[in-house]
């Protein structure tokens, strides 16, 4: 990815729309209602934002965001969470426990993990996503060549933490329980001073809009991750597209690969390939069938 290209991938997870989005250009209004207006609309578009990234979409200072934040609270129009904005409420981010999720779809993820593998090579610097197929992709890095690993997923850390021929980076934060993942300011800042070569992406869901996930803190800690990464792999079974998140992480334009079943529909297929992903279909049922006569 060169420089234009990563500076439009940024651009596009801080929710820029419109002839500024297109030239890079921070979005700027002549009057302050209309920038409040156009900031409920990427609220709602992202689900949940930051005051940091507010602040660059708008051109603004952080403090004009929080007083645009603050009148639009009053008025009963977005919710003022700590450290941003939300336009969701407090049980619409609550998401479902890492435990429940693990076991849906077990033999999906773990022939989807299987697959991304084969996208893994030696010597280079990885991140590993918060998700259950991306701790089953942990889980099968052999012990053999040498690998560098960064990730906030509690799981990922524990399941390498045997492994001899990896290096985990782990990011710090505040672990929350139901993600098993770590995340929060300091996580972001420890990711902004890194250079990632592959990002293995997981989501809670997926639709023409791109990748979703349940919560505010888990969406911040995977923009963070698209930005500084090369190459981005979503790991994805195809039941995510008929699955519902509420906070939007990023645009198919953000993802490079993406790694599902052959359960994907020919009419979401056309989308994505329009939308210039590539992707690796694995035949599931005759995964399964092989697994059934071993």
């Amino acid at each position: 990815m060169d420089a234009t290209e990563e500076q439009q991938r940024i651009i596009t997870l801080g929710g820029l729309v419109g002839s500024g989005a297109e030239s890079g250009e921070e979005l700027r209004y002549t009057t302050a209602n209309a920038r409040r207006e156009r900031l409920v609309a990427v609220t709602e578009e992202q689900g949940y934002c930051t005051t940091a990234e507010l602040s660059r979409i708008f051109g603004v200072s952080e403090m004009t965001v929080r007083r645009d934040v603050a009148k639009l609270v009053a008025e009963g129009r977005l919710r003022g969470v700590h450290g941003g904005v939300s336009s969701l409420g407090s049980q619409d981010l609550q998401g479902s426990q890492f435990n429940v999720r693990l076991v849906s779809h077990g033999d999906a993820k773990n022939a989807l993990a299987a697959r991304a593998l084969e996208l893994s090579a030696d010597d280079t610097v990885i991140a590993l996503d918060a998700g259950t197929t991306v701790a089953l992709f942990a889980e099968q890095i052999p012990a053999t060549g040498r690998l560098r690993v960064v990730t906030a997923s509690l799981p990922v850390i524990t399941a390498l933490s045997a492994n001899r021929a990896v290096e985990v980076v782990s990011l710090g934060g505040v672990l929350h329980p139901e993600t098993l993942s770590f995340a929060g300011p300091s996580t972001v800042r420890d990711i902004e001073d890194l250079q990632v070569e592959t990002l293995f992406l997981a989501a809670s869901s997926l639709s023409e809009r791109g990748a979703f996930c349940a919560n505010d803190f888990d969406a911040l800690t995977k923009r963070a991750l698209i930005a500084v990464s090369h190459h981005v792999v979503l790991l994805a079974d195809s039941s995510k597209f008929a699955a519902r998140a509420m906070v939007k992480v990023c645009g198919w334009d953000a993802i490079d690969t993406l790694i599902t079943d052959d359960g994907l529909d020919r009419e979401t297929e056309s989308y994505l390939v329009d939308s210039g992903v590539k992707i690796i279909k694995v035949p599931l049922q005759a995964t399964v069938a092989d697994q059934a006569t071993a």
